[in-house]
């Protein structure tokens, strides 16, 4: 498939160069300081001296270091990229470059509210104080203890002390039921566990890879820590001819992702696995994979060698990938050739699960060519050494709560492994099984937007007696809320932000405070604090600090504690030159130094601890890296052989494909936010007009599909899936795949502020998520869909 120049167009004008790095970045630079001028809200601080200020950006998972311009002290006017941080090293991505715009926007909440309505009515939703608001929060606990099971929450953060404090308070309250929002890290722990015999995350050594073969990652547009991966992609190209890095990307729609690589492997929607198995294929039959590895490392592997002789050869992954036989060879060559090589898997961003079976046929290319724990390959994410709270004291009532089952758990689904089977936690709070769940709390987290499939989530809202959002802003899912306990902005409170995905060595950042609350705003940590010792017993026991800070530094003693690890405070920090394992002395010699030096630099790291060997690395049941899981056996998982090994399982997408031809495929871009915080209007404003034109998103669709439907550029449409439909405008362009609909997702607000509320549609209103039958995680690329001219 070739680009048309529209599209190429299109794609390099996102180009990652050097002004991706500074600290105004692309389209901002003129007409927007212009536009802004008009905001109501906009910061217009007096004259005086000026400081900058360190601290760690929290606005998605990836941990970069910011400084922040402040006026007097007292008025934040700026924001870039932390020179001395390892991860982004003066990076900044346009999220966090606008992170001014969250601290000042007009969407804030600014103290507690109680709705007095009807659900869903934000003009009922009236403020309360403080004190009202958590005596209406404890009595309602108090009065639901004997069922704590019915108390649910969802988490948005995956990582850190906050999101531990909530887990920490449903176990002493005595509910199972904690999630985490759907994500990649799900498979990708299961796969982890299946495979290595630990359920931890990947970490990929890029920066010193020779070869990257990405099977559907958005690797430079939002993928493991943005600014980290445009750095990382800078550093590929301003190599040598030589020593150049080669980039692959297996994906079906033509990203950025995909313009910027050396090589497009554009496949069928859902196929990157189909794909990776075959290149595995041609690797093991001409005898390209590394012998000392596999003869001595592994288990499973002739069970696997015979699978892909008889399913997976060129001819066979050709018809299923749309990839000529032919390319499917070269590839596999050249992936086995070079050293090191490293295969990426993620699925876009990494907010969308997938299938486990996907990552498996990913690390199993990984394992054949010997890049497991190896530099420039893929090793496991460290851990953050840090100390350990008391445990946790269960009464009566918890000790029966660890009994129950949780409200994900349903029997169809043989293991109930992952953080959160989330939208089988729909289905059940829907039908009532296997008991009603009563309350709700919602933290960092919008899912009434953000959800994939999202119709079930707010009609399972209707079931449920309490909600609770602890939002700062009015976002979808505040707007259902029966009670809302705003917490300080991400620049306004302290926080721990732990190893982002995707990075090969521990990191541990410490965002602080660089100005005082705007508003009457609480630290969650600290209404969970106050709510524990308000309901007295095991809950209050298991909270003994008098607040987050206190609960934090006992956390954080053990960085202090473990002997090695530094604090970046110095520019030009490159932690993976050297490789791992050269020890890093620490440049303070106490717990508060530790405290004092984090806070005004921002981030703690360590490559002290060298990749595990290969005769240590695998804790599985043969303690080898198993192509066969046995774990999957002994967890009781059920099946034929196949079922053990990686392998390509075909979605059929849901709708009549009489009525509904086409695939529907939404994806992320680096410019609309798909976080917990909606767009701010610096990056709406970056949107081209053939993405966005007043409040009209649009599709991309292939010149070919659109002539064959009558339909040409900018015509309006209507998308519909058996979800429901929605209303978009037509972009023609040669980026797309041949019957497939190409859907952004982050738009179509009906929360937060005028700037964003109304623009675009939200693409997860019709899409249809469909269940794995063995780990119950869901796909999303699966919805077939029909457009027509309104």
């Amino acid at each position: 498939m070739k680009l048309d120049r529209r599209a190429f167009v299109k794609l390099i004008a996102g180009g990652v160069g050097g002004t991706l790095l500074s600290p105004l970045p692309w389209k901002l630079a003129d007409d927007t300081a212009i536009w802004s001028q008009n905001w109501f809200w906009r910061p217009s601080p007096e004259r005086g001296g000026t400081t900058a200020v360190k601290t760690v950006c929290q606005l998605c998972p990836g941990g970069c270091g910011i400084r922040v311009r402040l006026v007097n002290g007292k008025k934040a006017v700026n924001i870039d990229g932390n020179p001395s941080h390892p991860v982004n090293q003066g990076g900044i991505c346009p999220l966090g470059a606008s992170g001014l715009q969250y601290l000042y926007g007009p969407s804030r909440i600014e103290t507690p509210l109680k709705q007095t309505g009807q659900r869903g009515d934000v003009t009922t939703l009236k403020p309360i104080s403080w004190d009202e608001a958590l005596e209406i929060l404890a009595t309602k606990l108090r009065g639901m203890r004997q069922k704590a099971r019915g108390l649910v929450c969802v988490s948005g953060k995956r990582q850190g002390t906050v999101p531990e404090l909530f887990a920490r308070f449903l176990h002493a309250y005595g509910s199972p039921n904690y999630f985490s929002m759907p994500a990649a890290a799900d498979a990708e722990s299961l796969g982890m566990l299946f495979s290595q015999g630990q359920s931890k995350l990947p970490g990929y050594d890029l920066e010193n890879a020779k070869m990257i073969v990405s099977f559907g990652t958005s690797y430079i547009e939002g993928w493991g820590a943005p600014a980290r991966m445009l750095l990382a992609y800078g550093n590929w190209r301003s190599k040598s001819k030589r020593d150049r890095v080669r980039v692959v990307q297996v994906e079906t729609r033509g990203s950025l992702s995909a313009s910027k690589a050396d090589d497009w492997v554009a496949v069928a929607p859902g196929t990157e696995a189909a794909l990776a198995l075959g290149l595995a294929q041609v690797i093991i039959s001409e005898g390209r994979y590394d012998r000392d590895f596999v003869n001595q490392y592994s288990h499973g592997f002739d069970e696997f060698r015979r699978l892909l002789q008889r399913n997976y050869t060129p001819e066979k992954v050709a018809a299923v990938t749309g990839v000529e036989k032919e390319k499917i060879s070269a590839l596999a060559r050249e992936f086995a050739q070079a050293k090191p090589a490293v295969a990426l898997s993620g699925w876009g961003q990494g907010r969308m699960q997938g299938s486990i079976y996907d990552f498996l046929a990913v690390q199993s290319l990984n394992a054949l060519v010997g890049s497991l724990h190896k530099p420039g390959g893929v090793t496991t994410t460290p851990s953050v050494p840090l100390a350990a709270w008391p445990e946790v004291v269960l009464d009566a009532v918890s000790l029966e709560g660890e009994k129950e089952p949780r409200l994900d758990g349903a029997s169809e689904f043989q293991a109930p492994l992952p953080a959160s089977l989330f939208y089988n936690l729909v289905k059940n709070i829907n039908q009532g099984k296997p008991y009603p769940a009563q309350m709700l709390w919602v933290y960092e987290a919008n899912p009434a937007h953000d959800l994939a499939d999202v119709k079930p989530f707010i009609e399972a809202l209707s079931k449920i007696e309490t909600v609770v959002s602890f939002s700062s802003f009015m976002d979808e899912t505040t707007q259902l809320a029966d009670l809302v306990l705003p917490g300080p902005t991400h620049l306004e409170r302290l926080e721990d932000v732990p190893t982002p995905p995707g990075l090969q060595y521990p990191v541990f950042g410490l965002s602080k405070p660089v100005l005082m609350p705007r508003f009457a705003t609480i630290h969650p940590g600290d209404i969970l604090i106050k709510l524990a010792k308000s309901l007295s017993g095991g809950v209050a026991s298991s909270f003994p600090w008098s607040d987050y800070e206190t609960a934090l530094r006992q956390r954080m003693k053990g960085l202090a504690e473990r002997g090695s690890g530094r604090v970046a405070d110095e520019p030009g920090v490159e932690p993976w030159k050297g490789g791992q394992g050269s020890n890093l002395a620490p440049n303070y010699d106490s717990f508060d130094d530790l405290w004092d030096k984090l806070g005004e630099h921002g981030c703690w790291y360590d490559t002290s601890a060298a990749m595990p060997s290969w005769g240590s690395a695998f804790k599985t049941p043969s303690g080898k890296f198993e192509f066969y899981s046995q774990i999957m056996r002994q967890i009781g998982i059920r099946g034929n052989d196949i079922t053990y090994l990686p392998h390509f399982e075909q979605v059929e997408p849901a709708g009549d494909p009489n009525e509904y031809p086409l695939l529907l495929v939404p994806y992320e871009t680096l410019i609309i936010n798909n976080g917990p915080v909606a767009n701010p209007p610096f990056m709406t404003k970056m949107l081209f007009d053939f993405e966005l034109k007043g409040n009209d998103c649009f599709v991309e669709i292939n010149a070919k599909t659109a002539a064959s439907l009558g339909l040409k550029e900018g015509d309006r449409v209507a998308v519909e899936t058996e979800r429901g439909s929605l209303k978009a405008r037509v972009h023609l362009t040669g980026a797309a795949r041949p019957d497939v609909v190409f859907i952004p997702t982050g738009l179509g607000h009906s929360g937060f502020d005028s700037y964003i509320k109304g623009k675009g549609v939200n693409a997860n209103a019709i899409v249809v998520a469909q269940q794995d039958k063995v780990t119950g995680l869901a796909t999303w690329w699966g919805t077939r869909v029909k457009i027509y001219k309104v």
